[in-house]
């Protein structure tokens, strides 16, 4: 029996771990199940505003669809050395310029990053990390990757792989570390959001990530004589106060081109406390005449403002609103409760959208046992908005109901006979009987296998064995203790055989 609840609780756990995740991935869902469109055109491939507050996606367009990520790839070099590295600031890598030379055979030049690592030049991590980060330097991407690939560039691209696996991106395929040109080269802007959020955790890769200049500290003075001459600059124009692309809160992150497919971007910014970043990939170098465009900027610029102008926190459902009520059985006064929201319901939300828009489903027991606690769940409410569902409230009772005790018992003494207990009252009581009788059963069983015979001593002894013994000559004064069944059989037999004997005189002649 303890075995057997032993295994039942088991299951119950099993089975409240499962719809746990099961609640988890439902409510993970709804704060990504709704998204807005811009009145604005977005020329990327494909894009994604996302809010790190929230951490909702509001908007999305080919979310899913691979794309080339560019020197974007370029994230996941710095993930991979952040943590392969103990210590940035104390190991110090020396350029080798065997390693980068191919570079300079590249088929597309203008894809081509460098910070001006020259041959010999020692720097540490932490400087090699900025070169990539913030010019997208392609000879800091091969000295990382074989530093920290073991001499191997291609096991580096093995690592940056497995990484992408752990993280979830399933659409994600890395072929160097580079970020260029590459077939095999392939993300979506749903896996770099993952991917960049991911970095985004990593101590140090923020601040790197936003810096906007930095001048290294351990220049070899042969190949740049004057080391504040030796500076790098974001790459991203948005972040650079003097440029016409400047946006005011933009921190960071990292730009990509490659001639074959556009120009690519990812950038954060922050204005009052709200924090957006964008993910787009390979927008159009030109417009339809023909003309150099930096439409990766516009784009970002675009969201930006239409997220800081258009979104904010809204009241869908406040904690003092009445929405239903519960009818409560064995109630002493009230038969009935009301109910509300358990806790205010705010989402962010577009001005440029009426909250009348969200449909609002209400699931409710049909009813409820006294006494009743303000603050019960009685049930939900669904927010839906175009079909998905956008937020689950539960909904609580607003007051508390007493019990009668009359009406419980009395309620209790009709419903007993139809109740779950009284079912598991008779089978556990039949299981019970059942097994009673089987002991018994048993214990009889038991009890004649190991029953004693009785002592043999008043038992006629076997006839062979009588005839065995030393016969004697009894005589009638000899004292008889024992006569067996046959004795007198055996007397009667023995007066037949003797002379006829009289007393006296009288004797046969």
């Amino acid at each position: 029996m303890h075995r057997f609840q032993y295994i039942k609780k088991i299951c119950i756990s099993l089975i409240a771990v499962i719809l746990g995740l099961g609640m988890l991935s439902a409510n993970a869902l709804s704060a990504n199940a709704y998204t807005f469109t811009p009145d604005v055109t977005i020329h990327s491939q494909a894009a994604i505003l996302y809010n790190r507050n929230t951490q909702q996606i509001l908007y999305e367009k080919n979310a899913d669809q691979q794309q080339m990520p560019g020197h974007l790839a370029q994230i996941m070099t710095a993930i991979v050395v952040m943590e392969s590295c103990d210590d940035l600031d104390g190991t110090t890598l020396t350029a080798n310029e065997d390693l980068y030379a191919p570079l300079y055979r590249y088929s597309e030049p203008d894809d081509l990053r460098y910070a001006n690592i020259e041959d010999g030049d020692t720097l540490t991590v932490r400087e090699y990390l900025y070169a990539l980060m913030l010019t997208s330097s392609c000879e800091s991407a091969l000295i990382l990757a074989d530093a920290f690939g073991s001499g191997d560039v291609n096991a580096f691209v093995k690592k940056m792989n497995q990484k992408a696996e752990e993280l979830g991106c399933t659409d994600t395929t890395f072929a160097n570390p580079t970020g260029l040109y590459d077939a095999k080269q392939v993300t979506t802007a749903r896996d770099l959001l993952t991917i960049t959020n991911y970095a985004l955790e990593i101590e140090g890769f923020s601040e790197i990530s936003s810096t906007v200049t930095y001048t290294p500290k351990t220049a070899n003075l042969e190949n740049h004589p004057d080391p504040s001459l030796w500076t790098w600059t974001h790459a991203n124009a948005m972040m650079l106060e003097d440029s016409q692309y400047y946006y005011a809160g933009t921190i960071g992150i990292k730009t990509g081109n490659l001639n074959q497919t556009g120009r690519s971007i990812i950038a954060e910014a922050i204005q009052e406390e709200n924090d957006y970043l964008v993910v787009l990939l390979n927008a159009p170098f030109n417009d339809a005449d023909g003309e150099l465009q930096f439409y990766h900027i516009e784009d970002a610029t675009n969201l930006f403002t239409w997220a800081f102008s258009s979104f904010s926190f809204t009241t869908m459902l406040g904690d003092d609103e009445e929405i239903a009520e519960v009818e409560v059985l064995n109630s002493d006064g009230n038969s009935y409760v009301l109910v509300r929201p358990e806790s205010d319901c705010i989402l962010l939300w577009c001005n440029d959208v009426d909250t009348t828009a969200v449909q609002k489903v209400i699931h409710l027991q049909e009813n409820t046992q006294a006494p009743v606690k303000a603050g019960d769940p009685l049930g939900s409410m669904e927010l839906k908005f175009s079909g998905e569902v956008i937020a689950m409230v539960p909904l609580v009772a607003v007051t508390d109901v007493d019990r009668s005790f009359i009406k419980f018992n009395t309620y209790a003494f009709e419903n007993f006979p139809h109740s779950p207990w009284f079912r598991y009252g008779l089978i556990g009581g039949a299981v019970l009987s059942g097994i009673y009788i089987l002991l018994c059963i048993y214990a009889a069983y038991r009890a004649r296998k190991n029953m004693i015979p009785d002592d043999p001593i008043h038992l006629v002894p076997h006839a062979t064995k009588y005839e065995e013994r030393p016969k004697r000559e009894w005589k009638r004064s000899d004292t008889v203790f024992y006569h067996g069944p046959d004795r007198k059989a055996e007397e009667t037999e023995a007066s037949e055989n003797r002379p006829y004997e009289m007393s006296g005189s009288h004797r046969s002649e």
